[in-house]
């Protein structure tokens, strides 16, 4: 499709988008870019509906708006400052935080707190694949200083389950990560069902809930974790995680930590295609189903 916004440039993105017509033409292009559906009946003969951006079907006489049916659809805010939130919350290597977004955009913190839930669920679908080869995997502990709590206690911290492909040369390929409940051997099990292959080659630390992973005839490697340095490449990522997450953001509630998590790994896991992470999100906002609030937080295990 021609057209189409590549780069990082905040000036070439602002020749680009100029007002709210031409973000409204951009996701007309991009909506009906295969051809015309109509979502009531699934007729295929549309004309113009009672605007230039509206299709209307010919069958039912449905008219559909350009952000219909997408994660667009009950946004208030003018698609301009839509765009700009998306461009600024993406484009930037290591993202910006809600207060920022909204005095850079002009609106409520609250506002851009909340559409920036909306870009998340977005940057969810990115980061699904199962990682391959070899892979390290440990687990963290995610919260402040808590007196009196002393090694893996969850009474104050969230766990989380950290797998990343190592490519060798000390370099790393893509990552995943992910809330869990305990750091029992079948919820570590659970979590690496769904973060990594099955013919994956898995190096872990002795903790004994992988010894017992093992036992029950998983392909996994134990070892001395040696202060991390046997799993460099991922504990170097637990430690840009929790700098991240306290630089850009300062703090997050238990409650939506898998959200900041999705985006971490879909930063990190997107690194090599930044030109056109901004087209790639705007195509999952095209082709996501509309969503109400509640609906776009990632569930997320709380412990208390």
């Amino acid at each position: 499709m021609d057209g189409l916004f590549l780069g990082l440039s905040g000036i070439d993105f602002g020749k680009k988008f100029r007002n709210n017509r031409d973000c409204a033409e951009y996701l007309y292009s991009i909506k009906w870019a295969g051809g015309y559906v109509c979502t009531v009946c699934g007729c295929t003969s549309g004309i113009k509906g009672r605007t230039s951006l509206h299709r209307r079907c010919s069958n039912c006489k449905y008219d559909e708006s350009v952000t219909c049916n997408t994660l667009f659809h009950g946004v208030r805010m003018p698609l301009l400052k839509a765009f700009h939130l998306i461009f600024r919350t993406v484009c930037k290597k290591k993202g910006m935080s809600s207060v920022e977004l909204a005095t850079e955009v002009g609106v409520q913190q609250k506002t851009a707190w909340k559409f920036k839930l909306k870009i998340k669920n977005a940057m969810v679908q990115e980061s699904q694949a199962k990682l391959q080869g070899d892979v390290q995997v440990d687990e963290t502990l995610v919260g402040g200083y808590s007196e009196g709590c002393v090694g893996r206690s969850l009474e104050e911290k969230t766990a989380v389950l950290i797998a990343v492909e190592d490519i060798g040369g000390g370099k790393t390929g893509n990552i995943r990560m992910e809330v869990i409940e305990s750091f029992k051997a079948d919820i570590i099990g659970l979590g690496m069902d769904s973060m990594v292959a099955t013919n994956a080659k898995i190096k872990t630390d002795e903790h004994k809930s992988y010894g017992k992973l093992k036992k029950e005839g998983r392909d996994i490697e134990m070892t001395k974790s040696e202060k991390g340095a046997s799993l460099d490449q991922l504990h170097k990522q637990i430690m840009c995680f929790k700098l991240w997450l306290r630089g850009t953001h300062h703090k997050c509630k238990p409650s939506y930590l898998q959200t900041y998590i999705d985006e971490y790994v879909f930063r990190f896991n997107s690194r090599n295609a930044r030109v056109s992470i901004f087209n790639s999100i705007i195509f999952k906002f095209m082709n996501a189903v509309p969503k109400i609030y509640v609906d776009l937080i990632v569930p997320c295990v709380q412990n208390t």
